[in-house]
Parts: C-alpha cells; sequence; structure tokens
C-alpha cells in the first residue's frame, strides 16, 4: 500500500460513521492510519508534527498538506526519502533551490530524473550528486557525461559507472588506461578497437588472469605478448583458449620457460599446461634444463640419457646424475667434483674400471662409497691423491703395507689410519719422519718407547719429544744419547723431564 493514494471521503464515512470526532481522536486516527487523513478537518492538515509522521509513512500524503507545510524543507525532505513520485507535489520554491535538491537525491537518489533538466547539466551540482552516488551519472546531461573527470569520479567508486559513459570516453585510451589500472573489470567496457592494445590488456592482466578472455583474438594468438602476460600472471594459462594455436607452438612454450622465473616457468609448461608431448621435445627440455637442473625429472627417457642434456643439468646439480638413466664420464667427472657422493650414480651401471680410477683421480672422497672402501685399487688411487683417504678403507686395506706406504709417501698424518701391526713396521714409521718428526705421534707404543727411533725423530722435528713414551724419560742411556746428538736443547730437556723423572725414581 505504500504508493496508494489516500481512500475517498466516503469510505471514510463508511469507516468511521461519524463526522462528529474531535481534533485529538482525529489526530489519534490518522496516527493509526495514514489514510484517515483525507477525511480529516482541515486544521489536521497544517499540523507540522502530524504531517511528517505521515508523509513519513507514505510521500504522496505531501498532497494533503498545506501549502505551508509542502514548502517546509524538513516535510517536503521526509516525503521524498519515502517516495521519489512525492517531488511533484513540492512547492515550486523548493524544487528550484539547489542545496535542497542535494539533500533530496542524497536521500532519494530515484528523485535525480524528475530534477529540472538545467541542474543536470550543472557541472558543479552533479559533480556533488555523483561524488555521493555513481549511479547518478546517469541522468547527468550528454554534455557533462563526456566530461572525463565527473565519469572517472564515477568510475572511482564502481567501474559499472562506465556503462553511462559515451563511446568517444569509452575510445579515449589513456582514460580508460586510467580507469583500468583501478579495477581490471572496465575490460568489460572496452571497445573492439581497444582491445587489441597490449598495454590495456596487460594492465587488467595484471590484476585478474580472466581479463585475457576479452582481448582481441589477434592479441591472445600473439606469442610475445601471451608470454609476457603468462610472466606477469601465471593463471592467463588457464585461459587460454583449447584451440589457440600457440598451444602448439614450440617457441611459444619454450619463451615461457625461459622468461618465468625457475621452478615455475618448466612446471607449468612440462607438468600442468604444455601438451605431454613437451617432455620429448629437445629445443623445449634444453631452455628448461639450462633454467633448472631439476627440470630433467620430468624429460623423456631418451633425453635424460642424452649426453648433452644429461651433462647441462649436472654442471647446476650433481643431484641431477640420480634423474639420468645415462651418465658419461665426462658428466659423472663434474658429479663427483661437487659432491663425492655421485659416485653412486656411476656404480648403479657398469663400468671400466680405468673410468672408477680417473674419477677417484678427481675426488679421491669418492671411497667413502661403501662398495670402494674395499676396493683395492680405488683406495690405493686414492690414497696416492690424498693420503688420508685411508681412512676410509677397510681395515684389511688399512693393513696392506703397500697401500700404507702409499698414503703415508703422500702425507705422514696417513699414518694415524695404519693397522696397529703397520703402526709397529720400524722401517715404515722412520720414512714417515722424512716429512715431518710429528709423525712419531702415530707410531706404536713399542716404537715410541724405542730411544733411536725417538732420537731419529727428534732430529726431523725436536717437538716429536712431546710423543716419547714416559719410560724414556727415566732411561739414562736414552738422555746421554739425546745429550751427544742434541748438545744444547738435549740437556734442556734432560733438566726439564730427565731430572724430573729421576727424583721421582
Amino acid at each position: 500500500e505504500g504508493r496508494r493514494g489516500p481512500p475517498s471521503s466516503s469510505a471514510m464515512s463508511d469507516i468511521f460513521g461519524t463526522a462528529s470526532m474531535d481534533l485529538k481522536a482525529w489526530s489519534n486516527a490518522v496516527l493509526a492510519d495514514w489514510r484517515v487523513l483525507e477525511a480529516a478537518p482541515e486544521a489536521l492538515r497544517s499540523d507540522r508534527g502530524l504531517m511528517l509522521g505521515a508523509v513519513a509513512q507514505n510521500g504522496l500524503l505531501l498532497e494533503l498538506a498545506s501549502p505551508e507545510l509542502r514548502a517546509d524543507r524538513q516535510v517536503a525532505l521526509a516525503a521524498l526519502k519515502r517516495d521519489e513520485e512525492a517531488f511533484a507535489l513540492v512547492a515550486p520554491g523548493l524544487s528550484s533551490d539547489a542545496a535542497f535538491l542535494q539533500e533530496a537525491v542524497r536521500l532519494n537518489p530515484h528523485i535525480m530524473p524528475k530534477i529540472d533538466e538545467n541542474f543536470r547539466a550543472d557541472r558543479a551540482f552533479m559533480f556533488q550528486a555523483i561524488k555521493r552516488n555513481w549511479k547518478l551519472l546517469e541522468h547527468a546531461s550528454d554534455a557533462l557525461k563526456r566530461d572525463r573527470e565527473l565519469v572517472m569520479l564515477a568510475a572511482r567508486q564502481l567501474y559499472k559507472a562506465l556503462q553511462f559513459a559515451p563511446d568517444e570516453v569509452l575510445a579515449d585510451r589513456h582514460f580508460m588506461l586510467q580507469v583500468m589500472h583501478l579495477n581490471w573489470k572496465t575490460v568489460e567496457y572496452l571497445p573492439e578497437s581497444l582491445r587489441g592494445d597490449a598495454e590495456l590488456v596487460l594492465t587488467a592482466v595484471k590484476q585478474e588472469a580472466g581479463a585475457i578472455e576479452y582481448a582481441h583474438p589477434e592479441l591472445q594468438e600473439d606469442k610475445a605478448f601471451m608470454v609476457g602476460a603468462i610472466k606477469h600472471n601465471h593463471a592467463v594459462l588457464d585461459h587460454m583458449l583449447a584451440d589457440n594455436p600457440l598451444r602448439s607452438n614450440i617457441d611459444f612454450w619454450v619463451g615461457v620457460v625461459m622468461e618465468l622465473p625457475a621452478p615455475d616457468g618448466w612446471t607449468l609448461v612440462l607438468k600442468t599446461h604444455g601438451p605431454v608431448e613437451l617432455s620429448g621435445d629437445r629445443k623445449v627440455m634444453w631452455a628448461a634444463v639450462c633454467k633448472d637442473w631439476r627440470a630433467l625429472e620430468v624429460a623423456s627417457d631418451e633425453l635424460r640419457r642424452d649426453p648433452g642434456m644429461v651433462e647441462q643439468a649436472i654442471k647446476q646439480c650433481w643431484k641431477a646424475a640420480e634423474m639420468s638413466l645415462a651418465v658419461t664420464v665426462n658428466a659423472m667427472t663434474e658429479a663427483v667434483k661437487q659432491d663425492w657422493r655421485a659416485i653412486e650414480r656411476f656404480l648403479q651401471d657398469p663400468y671400466e674400471q680405468e673410468d672408477l680410477l680417473h674419477l677417484v683421480r678427481v675426488s679421491p672422497a669418492v671411497v667413502q662409497a661403501p662398495a670402494l672402501r674395499g676396493h683395492r685399487a680405488a683406495i690405493l688411487e686414492a690414497v696416492r691423491k690424498e693420503g688420508r683417504a685411508l681412512r676410509h678403507a677397510t681395515a684389511e686395506l688399512q693393513d696392506d703395507r703397500a697401500v700404507v706406504k702409499a698414503a703415508c709417501d703422500q702425507t705422514w698424518q696417513a699414518l694415524e689410519f695404519a693397522s696397529h701391526r703397520l703402526k709397529s713396521d720400524a722401517d715404515l714409521v722412520q720414512e714417515t719422519f722424512l716429512q715431518s718428526g710429528l709423525a712419531l705421534q702415530h707410531a706404536s707404543e713399542k716404537l715410541r718407547s724405542d730411544r733411536s727411533m725417538v732420537i731419529c725423530a727428534m732430529t726431523r722435528d725436536e717437538a716429536a719429544f712431546q710423543f716419547a713414551a714416559d719410560v724414556l724419560h727415566q732411561d739414562t742411556t736414552f738422555w746421554e744419547l739425546l745429550v751427544r746428538r742434541c748438545p744444547h736443547n738435549g740437556f734442556k730437556r734432560w733438566q726439564k723431564k730427565g731430572m724430573e723423572a729421576s727424583r721421582v725414581a
């Protein structure tokens, strides 16, 4: 009943059956049912409070108000807030008052089309109205709809304001680019002439991948543009049409791999969006592996055996060897240089011993592999390069004199890892003294208790004395021999250790 007019007087008479009611009774009746107002005494129509309550229920009741109240701003606004049709009932003085109209439009935007066109052509008036409600752009004059600032004012609130802009505004590239930065959905209003504009579409795509669907077909099939779009928003691939010719374009997929950071690029191409046959395409896989060695895992079996492909991956990380189905010696050489554990992959396949020894020479640490700890040729080659590699050998090889001698020839420190039997080998131990008398520390207790052996070590490095067995500190003969061989320092050491030992004895 909100928009129905008041009932007729005869109807009111039927309802109340009498006209003998006093003003208070009439007032209560009106408050209970606004339809009573038409049959009410004239005096009530001038009652401001009563009329405010009445028009708040039905704006059209403004017609029954006294002329003074129809010119009352508060009463008129209350009526217009309830029903825009009441605008025809507002006193002329108010309907031409700009301030009143602004407030009325704020309360009820549907009033705008009923306002005099002079106001709707007034830029200042419409600026204030649109500032509050973007939808009011619809009712601006044609000239104001061409005003870029006013359209932008509306579009900043919601991009849908563009539906009220004329074609010439929508065809303004600079203007549309500005709006596009505000909301990607602006792309919906791009005219055909701008749907092929790369910058405009890319601005939208950066915000939402689905915007690519509004691009001109030629732009969607442009390799460089699409690669750039995917670079900014990977989800663009989800919106590529099934019949887009780029889907069968190898250079397009290579471009995606190269332009996107790893692993995003090759993962999108080889795992989720590209044709399955790409894993066997050497050009695509080469681009992927050059970018990220991990891409080798999705390559076809043929390419995982490809020497160049495998070597390229291994140059980046030795673990690529574990993904390969065949590894050349050259590639494995690079792998073991990075990490000795790569030798485990080499040992999985049949191999030539010379190739193994080559790899040992490159990285002696490979003999840490369980399969090589007891491999005599490998251990021998390793200790020749790095004597301390003897520590990785089995107990049997640590007791092999030829192996231990080769290790000690490389460094006296290897004696630490020799068997107890060989640590008691006087000839072997004495040879290590030619490098450093400090090798005495790794000799057996027996040799460290031997006068001539200790003195021999001290002639190479007097600091070797600290490794002599304690029993020699009380050996007078030892001190006599030492003082003869090293008169000055020998006597000093006797004063410090020999005399002290004698007193203790």
